[in-house]
């Protein structure tokens, strides 16, 4: 790999390793300016690539540890500035989160703070708060909320989880508990800006949608495979996907976002759309997906991968995969620099950098022997795609591993199977699910039947997680492996994905190419066609 022909791969694993530093302490402000100075005179002076990716390295650190104490930083005019106080107050906003449900029937979400009333004064305030409260409010709702609002609580033992440090991740430093039941008034519409108002008016006609259609399970599972959505799954039921590795079809991701662009673009080419107008329609309907689901970090990055994807069509250049893996987590990391500490956006980037890195290798093992021991070619294709689908589940729980044990203190032994099962079942039930929401508008009857034929698929994808995760071998308890060891892990991929052999396949396999380069792909550039699939 040319590091001068990949500068943003080099900058966005700088940036990252400069906000990692700064945030365990290793890395002052001071330092940081002073290895901008060098990288800056490393940029200017040296001639040698050598010199001109120091600089590129020592410029992102710094850019990091300087966007990680800025995201920190606490305004002026921060909501939390009133937290504390003896007397009741009473903010207006706006909920940019889902609800997740606590003991004794009560929910917690972020709320963005647009002012606030206390002792008899109002004042415009700005930041977001998290909120208690004994009932569930949707994401893009504007409200008035009364209650105490307080600093979160740290870390009631040392190593315990610390709420205030979790909030602090996501640049919230106050709380707000609403513990009277008419202390929450809805003040319609949103004044986000208009993209997220249809997001949300989207959202509602989804839920709405799925609970009108289908029992309540069905409802809950199928809305978190569409929107990401989970908060009216039972916990019994969460404990069995959590148990079998397929938790994370019920959290908007690359593979949801994989799925809908391949329909999508299947749909622009029956219809004969113009290459270019394809598109710009399809990268609309995928930012209007992620905007949706709520803006997690994985749906982001599979969104800016497949638009930049695709957006690569619209100036006749050729996407290249690292590059847009690199441009990806720079721009979550820019709105969000504390994403880089969070679970989710570890899960999802080291997950498609193993997949990317290790699927190669797995396509380049089976091709040749298929290939020449499988005479009739639709049967050689056929032996393809089923072993492309046993490397996807299997590299993929191989690339989660570390930190699905470290986010719940357990390893799937079936996650691998249940995988090869449900996943592929993803590729009908997502398509079903939504035309069946968009039928119901124009034709109850066929709507109907959409979303009865996606609640049957729902049935069966059910019956597979609790027979597996009900049992007690599907699922192991294990301590968090240490950080160090985690580095390793990830480095010894790294390594065997790496190290040159004469053998090495520098091609993706069929399901993560685009659809025009399922048949034709020998010959193509090394990272020439990028994945948004995880």
């Amino acid at each position: 790999m040319q590091i001068q022909n990949r500068p943003l791969l080099v900058w966005a694993a700088a940036f990252a390793a400069g906000i990692g530093t700064s945030a365990a302490g290793w890395l002052p402000i001071i330092a940081a300016l002073g290895l901008a100075v060098v990288g800056l005179a490393a940029l200017l002076l040296g001639r040698r690539p050598l010199f001109f990716a120091a600089g590129l390295l020592l410029l992102g650190l710094c850019a990091g540890a300087l966007r990680l104490a800025s995201f920190q930083a606490v305004a002026a005019s921060d909501v939390s500035r009133w937290a504390d106080k003896p007397a009741p107050v009473t903010i207006t906003g706006t909920v940019i989160s889902d609800p997740e449900a606590r003991r004794g029937g009560r929910w917690t979400f972020l709320l963005r703070a647009e002012d606030i009333k206390a002792s008899g004064r109002t004042a415009l305030v700005t930041g977001d708060v998290a909120v208690t409260a004994g009932r569930a409010l949707d994401y893009g709702d504007r409200v008035r909320l009364e209650g105490t609002l307080e600093t979160p609580p740290g870390a009631s033992n040392p190593g315990a989880f610390s709420w205030k440090d979790y909030l602090a991740r996501r640049a919230v430093y106050s709380e707000l508990r609403v513990n009277r039941p008419g202390a929450v008034m809805e003040l319609g519409a949103s004044r986000l800006n208009p993209f997220l108002h249809l997001a949300a008016l989207v959202r509602r006609r989804v839920l709405r949608a799925l609970h009108d259609g289908l029992p309540p399970t069905e409802a809950a599972v199928l809305s978190g495979v569409l929107i990401g959505r989970r908060t009216d799954l039972a916990p019994d039921l969460l404990a069995d996907f959590v148990h079998t590795g397929t938790v994370h079809i019920l959290a908007s991701a690359g593979l949801h976002v994989g799925i809908l662009a391949f329909w999508l673009e299947m749909l622009g080419r029956r219809l004969t759309l113009p290459r270019k107008l394809q598109a710009v329609l399809l990268i609309f309907c995928l930012v209007l997906f992620a905007l949706v689901c709520g803006g997690r970090p994985a749906v982001v990055r599979a969104v800016i991968m497949a638009s930049l994807y695709f957006g690569a069509i619209l100036f006749e250049r050729e996407p290249d995969g690292p590059t847009t893996v690199a441009a990806a987590s720079l721009l979550i990391l820019l709105l969000q620099p504390t994403a880089l500490l969070e679970p989710g956006f570890q899960l999802s980037f080291l997950t498609i950098l193993t997949l990317s890195l290790l699927l190669p290798l797995w396509d380049g093992f089976w091709r040749p022997r298929v290939i020449g021991r499988i005479r009739p070619p639709w049967a050689a294709q056929g032996v393809l795609w089923a072993l492309e689908g046993l490397g996807l589940s299997c590299l993929a729980q191989l690339g989660s591993l570390p930190i699905v044990a470290s986010s719940y203190d357990e390893i799937s032994l079936t996650g691998w199977l249940a995988n090869l099962v449900v996943v592929p079942a993803l590729f009908i039930l997502i398509p079903l699910g939504f035309l069946g929401i968009l039928l119901l508008g124009v034709w109850h009857v066929a709507g109907l039947w959409a979303l009865t034929g996606a609640g049957w698929g729902i049935g069966r994808v059910l019956w597979v997680v609790r027979a597996f995760g009900g049992s007690a071998w599907a699922f192991r308890a294990v301590a968090p492996p240490p950080v160090p060891l985690v580095v390793c892990y990830y480095a010894l991929i790294a390594w065997v994905a790496l190290e040159p052999t004469p053998a090495r396949a520098p091609t993706l396999p069929p399901l993560l190419a685009g659809p025009r380069q399922r048949v034709q792909r020998e010959g193509e550039r090394e990272g020439g066609h990028g994945t948004f699939l995880d």
